[in-house]
């Protein structure tokens, strides 16, 4: 499954100015948090936080914590803004995130530091209010759904029933393998049990800090969970889909010269100078591209540094390229857009990774644009969306979802 998207840069950036509506100061707030650590290295660690909301809708808000020890930081963060004064953290809301529904979720996360150990935080607060993972007692009582969901709840608005169903149509006419292959990006996800590695292939001269590589680390992630979290409903899983947040850790780079990365600690794995496509290639006996079957006995690390896709960052390279293996986009584009919202670029990439088409040669929502059709979005659409939860919907059960 090889999906390919040439397409010059001339999507314009553009900056959006969101002010948040402050929620009345007598509405009740309740809230729960779990802090999970999915991954750590030495003096390093990734955390995944999920908000719950257990008072009144929230229509902005900000989680506040204190690390147990001064030596642990925020290196970079996502899903909120994250800002660190001695041991206090504070997340606030991002301009996408801030509603959020009376027992509804949302996830944020960030890659830190710490010295000699990594303890979690023991208390948290939301817009200044203890989470005590209660509900408060000026919270009315809870009404029960008088309906069910549907087992097949597919319920897109309703002037894109028809554009997803031509979308469908085309993709199975198209597809010389639509329901047999088995190495979409839904395959890797389930196979790793909800968590996604990666290996970067440095096509590049340029020399890489590890501030830059933690960074490379940090955008993957922020882009990567907007596609995971088209599945949420009010921060439940759509369709039975059972993954929340999707932790997602660069594993390895590979580059021509190990004195083009400026770092010396292990965490991830260097691979240097072997060359595939005439571009420096991660250890072929650790991807799941060469390994479909899971099996990684030849990986020097084992298993656990196995890769599932490779983020190809080549100098010069003006468009973008996508599919089963991973995806590649040009190497200044990336590096010059690490703090940006969305990479969309890259967005339209993953999409690819996950199945969905390119719209080269039609238009199934003619005028009204969306990130799958190159050059006409900068970030994932309703249409998008819905076009990912079809592709879950046909293929949900070969996950026993």
């Amino acid at each position: 499954m090889r999906r390919r998207a040439a397409w010059a840069l001339a999507c314009v950036l553009v900056a959006f100015s969101v002010v948040g509506v402050l929620k009345p100061a007598y509405a009740a707030v309740g809230c729960r948090v779990a802090y999970t650590v999915p991954s750590q290295w030495p003096g390093g660690f990734q955390a995944a936080i999920t908000i719950t909301n257990l008072g009144d809708p929230l229509s902005a808000w900000t989680l506040g914590f204190a690390f147990p020890d001064a030596a642990q930081k925020v290196s970079q963060g996502w899903s909120a803004t994250w800002t660190q004064s001695g041991k206090s953290v504070t997340a606030a809301n991002a301009s996408w995130n801030g509603s959020v529904a009376s027992g509804g979720t949302v996830s944020v996360g960030f890659t830190g530091t710490f010295g000699s150990a990594n303890p979690s935080p023991a208390a948290f607060t939301i817009n200044g209010v203890t989470c005590t993972g209660t509900t408060p007692t000026t919270q009315p009582p809870t009404t029960t759904p008088t309906t069910s969901p549907s087992a097949d709840p597919w319920n897109p608005p309703s002037s894109l029933v028809q554009p997803l169903a031509a979308v469908w149509s085309h993709e199975e006419q198209t597809y010389s393998d639509l329901y047999g292959f088995k190495n979409y990006g839904w395959d890797q996800l389930f196979a790793g049990g909800g968590s996604i590695n990666y290996c970067v292939r440095w096509d590049s001269t340029a020399h890489v800090t590890a501030t830059q590589r933690d960074a490379v680390a940090a955008a993957l992630q922020r882009q990567y969970q907007k596609w995971m979290d088209q599945m949420l409903d009010n921060g439940s899983g759509w369709n039975n889909w059972p993954y929340k947040q999707v932790p997602v850790k660069v594993v390895g780079w590979a580059v021509r010269d190990r004195s083009q990365l400026e770092w010396t600690d292990t965490s991830v794995d260097v691979y240097v100078n072997n060359i595939r496509e005439n571009a420096p290639q991660c250890a072929e006996p650790c991807g799941r591209f060469f390994h479909q079957d899971g099996n990684y006995s030849g990986c020097p690390g084992g298993a656990s540094h196995h890769y599932d896709h490779s983020l190809w960052l080549t100098a010069g390279f003006s468009g973008g390229a996508g599919g089963d293996w991973g995806q590649r986009i040009g190497s200044e584009y990336y590096m010059s857009n690490l703090t940006t919202e969305n990479i969309h670029i890259l967005l339209h990439e993953m999409g690819h990774t996950y199945g969905l088409d390119d719209f080269y040669d039609w238009d199934p929502l003619p005028g009204q644009g969306f990130i799958m059709k190159a050059g006409s979005a900068t970030q994932i659409t309703e249409f998008d969306k819905w076009m990912l939860r079809d592709f879950w919907r046909h293929l949900k059960s070969r996950y026993g979802r």
